[in-house]
């Protein structure tokens, strides 16, 4: 029993010896390595980009529609769009399609299609104009472009575009 208690002191011993002799070095190379992490962390610049983080769609009256098919215009906080999309039948709905922001591009794109509505039969087939307001809402300012596509009765085709305030 002796002798265990010889080698665990002796094994303890060494090894606090080991660490008080390789103790400076470790100090030094612990300096070096936390000077060489302070210098590569030092945050980059990099570019803030728009992000989209709302959207919003409602039908409105055909008779709110402006006389381009939609106009679109620059709020403080993304876009706003009013239009009308074209349909076949008295049974058309306007339907918000795809709203969202390439950010390689730099534009975001509000895609509004007619569509007609399932749960209803026998829908006269006459011209119909649906109106709609749209917004798109970013944060970490707006993109450099918003175009808006319609895609109706009259087919599929840019019908607005803004460019941006630089």
């Amino acid at each position: 029993m002796n002798r265990r208690a010889l080698l665990l002191g002796t094994l303890g011993l060494c090894t606090s010896l080991a660490g008080c002799a390789s103790g400076d070095d470790a100090a030094e190379q612990s300096t070096a390595s936390t000077e060489t992490e302070t210098a590569s962390s030092t945050p980059m610049e990099t570019p803030r980009r728009p992000r989209l983080v709302g959207r919003s769609f409602t039908p409105v009256r055909a008779d709110a529609c402006p006389a381009d098919e939609a106009l679109a215009t620059e709020t403080e906080t993304g876009f706003s769009v009013v239009g009308c999309v074209s349909g076949a039948t008295e049974c058309t709905i306007a339907r918000l399609a795809r709203a969202d922001y390439d950010a390689d591009a730099d534009t975001a794109t509000l895609v509004v299609e007619a569509v007609e509505r399932t749960d209803v039969k026998n829908c006269a087939e006459s011209p119909v104009a649906r109106g709609y307001e749209a917004t798109l809402r970013f944060e970490s300012g707006l993109p450099g472009r918003a175009v808006v596509v319609h895609d109706d009765a009259g087919g599929r085709r840019e019908v607005a575009r803004v460019d941006a305030d630089a």
